[in-house]
């Protein structure tokens, strides 16, 4: 038993480090490690009860691999589940910046309802400075739902400058702004759009930059593939069929992540990149967009696991607030409110 221990003391560890550094592994040349990135929150779990089994039966050599697991994990476990006790105090003399960032899901204008929209409901009530919206846009203005019209007056005093055309990001602001024009914008697939504005802010110009990196196309069926394997029929060929596209999606976020880093590293000055990466803190894609100068608003200054997409079974944090330059996040919070499949990120900045 001893023996036995330690050897799953060992695997788990290597299990955990395998999954906590995946995403410094290119998935164009092995996507194995960009899967392993999905499975952390599921091999933390398992590492810290395999802990306290460990210290429970005195294998102390056993637990110690583990908790030296748990150590060299951390820089990426803080991404996913941060242990900020106290939040940073504002400074009344300096300029802030509220900002959000929602999936809106065409503000759910395939329901046939008359009901007003929650979603849009809850951007006006936020009063955020700046909203970075995704899927927004896609197939016609969002002015032509009736379930937005009784709040579009409001929407057209609160947000004064907006952008809003055929694609897939949009922004709402409160201060003017420019659109950023450069060669990394122009590789534009569907369901793939960074868009990018220079905004005349509170502290100062920054530009504000919104993404929505491709979708990973699973089908209801694959999307629910955990709730599937109690299903014996076709189990191997819906975890295949899966497999197949989280590894052909990962290539793909792979090269858009690195067009969005070519328009970041040609920025100068402070930076907001907003929006649903469709991908989750510490991959391939989050970390070649972060390089070696953005930072995270919620592993700054949020407190344990959190997730915001929450559709067919599956909770991970795939929307993001990252940050550089002379920004600092007083606090980050994701509230769950809205019809969208994807909950919003709100945030607020000092400058």
């Amino acid at each position: 038993m001893k023996y036995i221990l330690h050897l799953l003391a060992i695997i788990a560890a290597f299990a955990l480090l395998f999954a906590a550094y995946g995403g410094r592994v290119d998935p164009s040349i092995w996507a194995l490690p960009s899967l392993a990135t999905l499975a952390l929150p599921a091999v933390t779990v398992v590492v810290l009860a395999l802990l306290v089994l460990l210290m429970l039966f005195k294998r102390w050599r056993s637990a110690v691999v583990l908790v030296g697991a748990l150590m060299l994990s951390w820089p990426t476990l803080r991404l996913i589940s941060p242990i900020n006790l106290y939040g940073p105090k504002a400074d009344p003399d300096k300029a802030h910046l509220k900002v959000m960032t929602m999936n809106v899901i065409e503000f759910n204008w395939f329901e046939d309802s008359i009901q007003p929209s929650k979603t849009m409901r809850y951007i006006l009530d936020e009063d955020a400075d700046i909203v970075a919206i995704q899927e927004g846009l896609v197939y016609f203005s969002y002015e032509q739902q009736p379930r937005l019209k009784s709040m579009l007056d409001e929407l057209y005093k609160k947000y004064p400058y907006r952008k809003k055309e055929f694609f897939d990001v949009g922004i709402l602001s409160k201060y003017p702004f420019t659109e950023v024009k450069s060669p990394a914008l122009d590789r534009d697939t569907m369901n793939y759009f960074i868009k990018a504005w220079d905004v005349e802010a509170p502290g100062g110009e920054l530009r504000v930059v919104s993404m929505h990196l491709s979708s990973l196309k699973l089908t209801a069926n694959e999307s629910n593939v955990i709730e599937s394997m109690n299903v014996a029929s076709g189990r191997k060929r819906r975890i295949q069929s899966v497999a197949t596209k989280l590894e052909s999606g990962f290539q793909i976020h792979a090269r858009q992540a690195k067009a969005m880093r070519d328009l970041l590293d040609e920025t100068v000055g402070d930076v907001l990149v907003l929006g649903d990466m469709n991908d989750t803190p510490g991959s391939f894609a989050y970390r070649t967009t972060c390089g070696d100068d953005l930072r995270d608003a919620w592993a700054e200054t949020g407190f344990g696991p959190t997730y915001t997409f929450h559709e067919h079974h599956m909770y991970v944090k795939i929307d993001h607030v990252l940050y550089r330059g002379n920004l600092k996040p007083l606090w980050c919070r994701i509230v769950k409110s809205g019809e969208s499949d994807h909950y919003p990120m709100v945030a607020l900045f000092e400058r």
